[in-house]
C-alpha cells in the first residue's frame, strides 16, 4: 500500500504542496544569478526549471519516476538543455568535477543519508563550484524542535521522506565543504517548519 502511496499519489501531492507563491519565490531569489554546468538534487514536478537564467546545461536528478514525468512537461520553449537524471543523491550517475553549482531545494531535508549526499555534491562539484541550498531542518528554539522531532515520526512516510527535525546547519558545516553563508527563519505561513537557506563552496 506504501509502495503505491508513493509511487502514484505522492507525486501528485508533491507538485500541489510545492508550487505555493512563497516557495516559488524563495527558489527565484536562489536560482537568479545561477551560471554553468548546473546538478539540481530533487528536481521534483519541475517548478524551479523556467526561473533558471540561461545556463550551459543542467542536469535534473530526480528518483521518483512519476516526479520526472511531471517535470519533463515544463521543459519545452528553455533556452539550455535539461538532462533528466534517474537516480539517488548518494550515489549521482556524473563524473568527477563536473558541474559548476549544484543546487538542492527542499531535498537534503528527505534524502535517506545526508552526509553521504554531502559526500557526492563535493566530489561532483569543480574545485570553487558553489552548493545553494534551501532546506527545511530543525528550529533553534528546544520546544520547536520537540515538537518537529515528534511531528516527523509520523508525516515522514507520507511526505516523501521529509524530516523537518533535521540538524542541516550542522550536516553542511561538517561536510567537505565550506560554508560561506547560512540562514534560518520559519517557512512562510508555517511556524513548525524551519528553512535553512545558504551557499559553501568545494575549494
Amino acid at each position: 500500500m506504501l509502495n503505491w502511496y508513493n509511487r502514484v499519489l505522492l507525486p501528485r501531492f508533491i507538485e500541489r504542496d510545492m508550487d505555493s507563491g512563497e516557495l516559488i519565490e524563495i527558489r527565484r531569489t536562489i536560482l537568479k544569478d545561477v551560471t554553468g554546468t548546473v546538478l539540481e538534487l530533487g528536481i521534483g514536478a519541475g517548478y524551479s526549471l523556467p526561473l533558471y537564467p540561461a545556463l550551459k546545461r543542467l542536469y535534473a536528478l530526480e528518483p521518483s519516476e512519476g516526479l520526472i514525468k511531471l517535470a519533463s512537461t515544463r521543459v519545452l520553449g528553455l533556452a539550455f538543455p535539461v538532462e533528466f537524471l534517474h537516480a539517488k543523491a548518494e550515489a549521482i550517475p556524473l563524473p568527477d568535477a563536473s558541474v559548476d553549482l549544484v543546487v538542492s531545494t527542499w531535498s537534503l531535508c528527505s534524502v535517506d543519508d545526508p552526509r553521504q549526499v554531502l559526500l557526492e555534491v563535493n566530489r561532483v562539484l569543480r574545485t570553487g563550484g558553489r552548493f545553494l541550498f534551501v532546506e527545511h531542518g530543525a528550529s533553534p528554539y528546544p520546544f520547536v524542535r520537540a515538537v518537529q522531532k515528534l511531528l516527523t515520526l509520523f508525516t515522514k512516510d507520507f511526505t516523501g521522506n521529509c524530516h523537518w527535525d533535521r540538524k542541516i546547519d550542522d550536516l553542511i558545516t561538517s561536510s567537505p565543504l565550506t560554508t560561506q553563508v547560512m540562514k534560518h527563519c520559519p517557512e512562510p505561513g508555517m511556524p513548525l517548519t524551519y528553512n535553512f537557506e545558504g551557499c559553501a563552496t568545494r575549494v
